[in-house]
């Protein structure tokens, strides 16, 4: 159930969405449940030390997790989240993994709020040009946003890319919040954007920087190697 004040939103939700998706999921019922999946997998977060971002369910082993930006989160100790879609609310204290190079960090889904969806984190590098959204919380507000994919950049040592750069808008605030795809697979989480100088001093926001799933994929796999349990 959305209340009346995030109404509005939920329906720019819904047109961003119609935007996105290809042809193929444009079914009224498809296109409703992908809408209801994003909206309730949207989190705001709030951290104890006056630190203001967002944050996606997704599933890793079978249990559901929050990701989220590790600079959103460092050096907090309880750390309040809001799902866009129903309002529900919990408390985080203790974080299962985190990645400062590449900015991520992991945190089981409070039990109260265990009724969430989860955005798969998608195996693909998605494609030059390939549409994607963004859904966060920029300066605590909640807001969406769609472009294309520009590129993935800096591979690692494994060959594996560590930035997805992308079009779609975003803002302070909006550090972990999803990118996702025509299929509302978690392709990325946002962590920063670029900007340049003109030649007259002005700051001219560029595009936008995420960590790609691909990436967040492969360290999982390799500290699940190691040992790590959920």
């Amino acid at each position: 159930m959305v209340s009346f004040r995030n109404r509005r939103a939920f329906s720019v939700l819904w047109i961003v969405l119609m935007q996105l998706v290809s042809p193929a999921v444009h079914a009224q019922g498809k296109l409703d449940s992908l809408r209801t999946k994003v909206a309730h997998a949207t989190l705001r977060i709030t951290t104890d030390n006056g630190y203001q971002g967002s944050g996606v369910v997704t599933r890793i082993m079978k249990r559901k997790y929050v990701l989220t930006a590790h600079h959103v989160v460092e050096g907090s100790r309880q750390i309040r989240l809001e799902s866009f879609g129903d309002q529900s609310t919990g408390i985080m204290t203790q974080p299962h993994g985190w990645h400062r190079l590449y900015d991520i960090a992991v945190y089981p889904l409070p039990k109260e709020m265990n009724h969430l969806p989860i955005l798969p984190l998608s195996p693909r590098i998605l494609p030059k040009g390939e549409k994607v959204g963004v859904a966060a919380f920029p300066g605590g507000k909640f807001s969406d946003t769609t472009g294309i994919i520009r590129e993935y950049r800096a591979p690692g040592p494994d060959g594996v890319p560590t930035e997805v750069i992308f079009t779609a808008a975003v803002d302070k605030g909006a550090s972990g919040g999803m990118i996702i795809d025509k299929y509302a697979n978690l392709v990325g989480i946002v962590t920063a954007y670029q900007y340049f100088r003109s030649s007259d001093g002005y700051k001219i926001k560029g595009d936008s920087v995420g960590t790609p799933s691909i990436l967040i994929r492969a360290i999982i796999e390799r500290k699940v190697k190691q040992g790590w349990r959920p």
